[in-house]
């Protein structure tokens, strides 16, 4: 079984494209964006340990009441 092949370029099997970045290629908005993420996570469990530990109002003295 004989191909006939012309004298033209053979089209690209791959052609030029975007690349399959690298896991770790990380783009400079990705990085941005994981910060920014970090951040925000870390105010909100700020909040969420402030809440918890936060002082009790102290419980005044049975004495000091006006009635």
């Amino acid at each position: 079984m004989c191909l006939r092949v012309k004298d033209e370029e053979p089209a690209q099997v791959y052609p030029e494209g975007p690349r399959k970045y690298h896991p770790s290629d990380v783009s400079t908005r990705q990085s941005l964006e994981k910060r920014i993420h970090y951040m925000q996570n870390l105010q909100k469990q700020k909040r969420k340990l402030g809440k918890r530990f936060k002082r009790p109002t102290p419980i005044p003295d049975p004495g000091i009441l006006w009635t």
